[in-house]
């Protein structure tokens, strides 16, 4: 079991997809020194990475990666930023954030998944990977699998690698003391014409896949067959405790036609790009043995818009999860799928909440909007603790995480 530690004691780590927004002294953020001091080419992807401690302190600098979600290693030592839909990862000082190590994906054409799992107490992190992005033309599915690299903590060194048994791999899970790897695969794939992806999306196998770790053995498969949603992340107790979040896209006409005058989804969504928008999509629960089951009801599932990050709280059996374009967090019993908290945001103070971590303390979990501010909640009762938040700017994301 691991120790809880003080919120005193506690940051979290947040990636800011858009530091050009930033300003010191009124400044661009890019053209400070300080910022920059890890940035060799500035003509290539860069991140804000910000450390925000309970204690009042926040820590703040730039790496040269297109991150996604960023994890810190169980003893403290060294964390990673996870590449996303590009060609490196990074690792750095969880308390300086100053680069420790940097290293490109698999291989040429290959692409970040945007997610990571550390192992070995630690020493070694598990990364998801994405193959070429290339039409499937008749061709064998397998052959666009995804993989899981595995690399040293600290450079970031591939040691290995092995499938992911799924087209485009995101989020990555471990259950069981580590034994097996619980992995969301997006399943969608470019159009042949253009070589992008589609909106909506063309989706041939989005799937959750159960790996062993120990060998990269497929050990179950659950297949969600939608051709126009994918699956994108995911949190995990057991087996049997698996929460899967679907993603559909579709345009603004789509999203009226589904939804009607919904007041949250009124005006801009600033977590989407023009001209597309999330539609309705249920979150699903899987077991082992059985089929995917969507949660929530009618009116809860058309609350479902953008479903982004989840976390499995054990000590409570359940799971939290948000969905930013409807202002959303909810909550579902662990056991039965119900949901037991839905809370629109707004209502405290919160607009489009994203990131969600368990707070080490053992007592509380963090949300943190897209753009702004840190509110806490207690674990259990999801009340919040309006003492406890906490209000930085991070320039939009997706994930946050406490150490």
């Amino acid at each position: 079991m691991t120790a809880t530690i003080p919120l005193r004691e506690t940051a979290v780590y947040v990636p800011g997809y858009m530091p050009n927004d930033a300003r010191i002294d009124g400044r661009p953020l890019h053209r400070d020194r300080k910022y920059m001091r890890d940035i060799e080419d500035s003509s290539k992807p860069f991140r804000l990475l910000s450390r925000i401690g309970f204690d009042g302190d926040v820590t703040q600098t730039l790496l040269p990666v297109k991150a996604h979600d960023v994890k810190i290693s169980p003893d403290g030592s060294v964390g990673v930023l996870c590449g996303f839909e590009g060609d490196d990862h990074v690792s750095f000082d969880p308390q300086t954030l100053d680069l420790v190590g940097k290293a490109p994906v698999l291989a040429d054409g290959w692409r970040g998944g945007g997610h990571a799992a550390y192992v070995d107490g630690g020493q070694t992190v598990l990364i998801s990977e994405r193959a070429p992005g290339q039409p499937i033309r008749g061709g064998k599915v397998e052959d666009h699998f995804g993989r899981i690299t595995i690399r040293d903590a600290d450079t970031l060194k591939i040691r290995g690698s092995y499938s992911t048994h799924g087209i485009d791999p995101h989020d990555i899970r471990l259950i069981e003391n580590n034994r097996y790897l619980v992995v969301a695969n997006y399943g969608s794939h470019p159009e042949a014409r253009s070589g992008e992806l589609p909106v909506p999306r063309h989706v041939v196998e989005a799937c959750v896949t159960i790996i062993d770790v120990r060998d990269g053995k497929l050990v179950e498969k659950q297949v969600t067959n939608r051709k126009n949603i994918e699956l994108r992340h995911l949190a995990a107790g057991t087996r049997d405790r698996i929460f899967a979040i679907q993603a559909k896209l579709g345009d603004e006409a789509a999203l009226a036609r589904a939804i009607g005058r919904d007041p949250a989804a009124q005006g801009e969504d600033i977590t989407t790009t023009t001209g597309s928008a999330y539609l309705p999509a249920a979150t699903l629960k899987m077991a082992a043995g059985k089929r995917p089951s969507g949660m929530g009801n009618s009116q809860q599932v058309r609350e479902m818009r953008h479903g982004l990050s989840i976390q499995y709280d054990s000590r409570a059996d359940q799971a939290i999860a948000s969905y930013p374009s409807a202002h959303r967090v909810m909550v579902f019993d662990g056991a039965s799928g119900e949901i037991i908290e839905d809370l629109d945001t707004r209502t405290v103070g919160l607009r489009y909440p994203c990131g969600i971590t368990l707070l080490p303390d053992d007592k509380h979990y963090a949300v943190a909007g897209y753009w702004e501010n840190l509110f806490v909640f207690e674990r259990g009762s999801h009340r919040l603790v309006r003492d406890l938040c906490l209000y930085p700017m991070f320039f939009g994301h997706s994930h946050i995480t406490a150490a």
